[in-house]
């Protein structure tokens, strides 16, 4: 998996500065305002809003709960986003009708009531894959029995499932989150850019291409999405890359909208970059694929210390012999403190 594959990234929620509109009660007279075929709304937060005018301001009003929120272009999606998370009626019409009712304490202006819940097994399942994706926790951790324990006494219905049933859990989640992203790539009138970095193992029989999409979304704000995490079979040939890399773009449908791909600096590189113009539709690319190439920087400045600190390689071996011989023992160090010799 990138999102990791980490784009869960998304499980990963992206910074937003918008700032938050006050919310406002649906009291007043609402009249929907019809879609406009040239302007429709992108985003993917509006297949739960309808845009109203209450006392001639633009809303977004909740499908489920009916309840008004900031509806102008320049209040953004942020807080729509947030109330979607903890809309009661909408996250009911999400679980299933077997799930079973019971009993639980809610808060009510400063008061403990008695209200009704439903424990749903296949919702439990899935937060429970969240978490792990969230906190990178080991498979294992639903085989160790002080989890077991732990998740009897918060819900005895509830059986914690095996380490085969929760990976295929995590690869739901991921599929979810995939498709999520697909569509807004897909309606993205602007470019991505991709930069691509590469892990190899000491053996150098090992290694990892991490793949991340940027690009500016409907608040113009720069997102970043991991796409992959690759697995590349030795020997990293430019020819091995190539195809590593233009078959992660397919899969991503963004080959036809790159902008820019930014990798280190090396020769490996350069010649992958010719190989993957030759696999793609030059014309759909900025300059016939001309500005295709970004070098990175940051790995060009790297190699700039790098040549820098091995000048000055002498120096610093001594002076670090100089530190250890007086932090080796405390007696030497005393007497240097006493005798200043």
């Amino acid at each position: 998996m990138n999102e990791s594959c980490n784009p869960l990234a998304n499980v990963s929620t992206p910074n937003e500065t918008v700032q938050t509109p006050h919310d406002e009660t649906n009291d007043n007279m609402t009249d929907e305002i019809p879609e406009d075929r040239n302007n429709r709304l992108k985003s993917i937060v509006w297949d739960h809003f309808t845009k109203v005018k209450v006392d001639g301001k633009e809303k977004a009003k909740c499908n489920y709960c009916k309840k008004l929120l900031g509806g102008r272009a320049r209040d953004g999606t942020s807080h729509l986003r947030r109330h979607m998370k903890i809309c009661t009626p909408r996250l009911s019409t999400m679980r299933h009708n077997n799930g079973q009712t019971f009993l639980t304490a809610k808060v009510l202006q400063g008061k403990k009531e008695l209200g009704t819940g439903i424990y749903d097994v296949e919702n439990a399942r899935k937060e429970l894959a969240h978490a792990i994706i969230l906190h990178e926790y080991p498979l294992s951790i639903v085989e160790h029995i002080g989890f077991r324990r732990y998740s009897a006494s918060l819900q005895p219905l509830f059986q914690v499932p095996c380490r085969n049933t929760i990976k295929k859990e995590i690869f739901k989640v991921y599929e979810v989150e995939k498709t999520i992203i697909l569509k807004l790539l897909e309606t993205l009138p602007q470019r991505v850019a991709i930069t691509s970095d590469m892990w190899t193992a000491s053996n150098k029989k090992k290694g990892y291409m991490a793949v991340t999409a940027h690009y500016i979304d409907e608040n113009w704000d720069i997102q970043s999405q991991i796409l992959r995490f690759i697995y590349v079979h030795a020997p990293h040939t430019s020819e091995r890359l190539c195809n590593a890399l233009v078959e992660c773009l397919m899969d991503w449908n963004t080959d036809t909208k790159l902008s820019t791909i930014t990798l280190d600096n090396c020769s490996t590189y350069d010649a992958m970059i010719e190989k993957i113009k030759d696999k793609l539709q030059l014309n759909t690319l900025l300059q016939d694929g001309a500005l295709l190439h970004m070098r990175c920087c940051a790995h060009i400045l790297n190699l700039i210390v790098k040549d820098g600190l091995e000048v000055v390689k002498d120096g610093v071996e001594r002076i670090r012999d100089s530190v250890a011989y007086w932090t080796t023992t405390p007696k030497r160090k005393e007497k240097f403190e006493e005798t200043g010799k």
